[in-house]
């Protein structure tokens, strides 16, 4: 396997000297030319690609060696004729009356030089829960986009100043090599995940009255029936041992209760809708370098009701994104109108938010009743919800120790003596 790689190779740098050095294709003919092949290589000629056709062979050899081939062939009574000529000095011998070529050449280094001092390849990436066009959005907006100048003063005043502009982002970094650029965001640890080697407790994340305590570990601090505020300590990650003493453990159960939760909804007496057209109409433009240029010259009438998808797709070769890509836009048209809509009407469109909002925001409770009051105004027709639920109100919070000491092991609600769901 070595080997033929390291043949492979040698093949390839073999072709490449040949090239930058020239070679010729020539005929042999005579009464024995097959002879004279091997007087070529008996006088340290070399010669490859030899081949016979109709009593003429041909060869081809470095057209430095052709000199010394013309001079045996005349005391050999051969003859031999240049059939092709190949490689760079017969290429610049060609065109070395052509000026245009050496300047288009020159103008092109420079073009790629100076193509090379700008950013035309961004890779960004290391983020969730914040969408791509935000993270794009707020990079050039920070001067990292696709075209600007990448001979940055300071990568760290970047890095400061995107920080800045996004939420829930503990760390950027920018990094710049030649025409590409590379953006690593970091973000922040979100509310409740824990690492598993920092202790915790487990608190009430509302206000609600306990039905049953599965604590895994740690000390259960609550019990049935008992009357919690939120921020009151549920599962405290503090255990005593046989010997009297307390250590720190990572608390997990789960906390059963009785929670109540409103919800408030609103539909306008005046219903608007949209009558989507089912045709659309496409748009195509590439982007080269950060110049968009238009495939479809389309015209629209821009005070007409629509809205469009935007996709855009870049070229790449060998696994390498290219400064390149196809856009496409979908344009949808749509008419809007107005409907007066009575109670019972409104009262369908109201139950069916109450349903999505309930599967969307209260699949993980157990809904144990709901109570619904309607009332109207000018405008809307409005309706409240009240839920009992059951669910886990256990929330897991951090043990912060300081100086031996136990900053958040209490309880951050503000009063509980007097608290009561019943």
């Amino acid at each position: 396997m070595y080997a033929s790689s390291s043949a492979a190779g040698g093949d390839s740098v073999v072709k490449l000297l040949r090239i930058l050095r020239g070679y010729v294709v020539f005929m042999i003919s005579g009464s024995r030319p097959e002879k004279f092949v091997n007087i070529l290589t008996y006088n340290g000629v070399n010669v490859w690609g030899v081949k016979s056709k109709d009593g003429v062979v041909y060869c081809t050899t470095l057209a430095v060696n052709y000199k010394h081939i013309r001079r045996l062939s005349r005391r050999t009574r051969n003859k031999v004729r240049i059939k092709s000529k190949h490689g760079i000095p017969f290429f610049i011998n060609r065109n070395k009356d052509r000026v245009g070529l050496p300047i288009g050449f020159a103008c092109s280094l420079i073009i790629f030089k100076l193509l090379s001092m700008f950013l035309w390849n961004i890779d960004i990436y290391g983020f969730n829960n914040i969408s791509y066009n935000k993270a794009k959005s707020v990079m050039e907006s920070v001067g990292i986009y696709e075209g600007a100048y990448g001979r940055f003063d300071s990568l760290k005043n970047i890095q400061t100043r995107a920080m800045i502009e996004f939420e829930n982002v503990s760390w950027i970094t920018v990094n710049v090599d030649g025409s590409k650029g590379e953006v690593n965001i970091s973000e922040v640890t979100e509310k409740g995940e824990v690492k598993d080697d920092i202790p915790y407790n487990i608190k009430a994340n509302t206000d609600a009255q306990i039905i049953r305590v599965d604590a895994y570990s740690g000390s259960a601090i609550v019990k049935s029936g008992d009357a919690v505020a939120k921020g009151n300590l549920l599962i405290s990650g503090f255990v005593e041992t046989e010997l009297g003493g307390t250590h720190l453990s990572t608390a997990d159960g789960i906390v059963w209760a009785k929670t109540e939760h409103t919800e408030s909804f609103s539909v306008p007496k005046t219903y608007t809708f949209a009558a989507y057209n089912p045709d659309c109409k496409n748009r195509n433009s590439c982007r080269l370098f950060n110049i968009v240029i238009p495939l479809k010259f389309d015209n629209y009438n821009t005070t007409d009701n629509y809205f469009s998808f935007i996709s855009e797709r870049k070229a790449s070769f060998q696994n390498e994104t290219a400064s390149l890509s196809l856009i496409k836009e979908n344009i949808y048209f749509y008419d809007t109108d107005n409907v007066i809509l009575d109670k019972e009407s409104a009262e369908n469109i109201f139950k069916t938010n109450m349903l999505l909002n309930e599967l969307f925001n209260y699949g993980d409770k157990k809904i144990i009743s709901r109570t619904v009051k309607s009332s109207d105004d000018d405008n809307n027709f409005n309706y409240s919800v009240e839920y009992n639920c059951e669910e886990d109100i256990g929330e897991k919070s951090e043990i912060i120790l300081e100086d031996n000491f136990v900053i958040s092991n209490e309880d951050t609600a503000e009063d509980t003596t007097e608290h009561d769901l019943e």
